[in-house]
Order: C-alpha cells, then structure tokens, then sequence
C-alpha cells in the first residue's frame, strides 16, 4: 500500500515539528482527520515491515530500490 499524497503532506510537517493542530491548520483540514491519517500511515508502514519480515523468513533477498 503506498502513502496518499495527504499522508505524505502530513509526514513532512510533522517531520518539520509542527502539532497535529498546526498540520491541520496549514492544510485545512481537521485535528481529528490529521489524527486519522497518522494512524493510517503507521498501519502502512508496520504492513509493510511485516512483509518484509515474511518475505526475508522465506529466504528471499530483499533489495533497496531507489
């Protein structure tokens, strides 16, 4: 699953330090909506570590795309 456009906005400014109220300030949106879209991008996120951790448990390389 990739990470929507909205949750990537997200990340960035939360990475810039600002509060789940400042991200929704800035993008216009509610606190609970940026609530929403963290807890989406954690359940992404540990998807697809798990996936890793499976397909690694198989014996499959894993390569680093960029």
């Amino acid at each position: 699953m990739e990470l929507t456009s909205k949750e990537i906005e997200v990340l960035k400014l939360r990475k810039k330090g600002f509060t789940q109220t400042e991200i929704a300030s800035k993008l216009k949106i509610s606190q609970p909506a940026v609530s929403s879209f963290e807890r989406s991008i954690s359940r992404k996120i540990r998807a697809s570590l798990e996936n890793i951790e499976l397909i690694k448990g198989m014996g499959i390389e894993v390569k680093k795309y960029k």
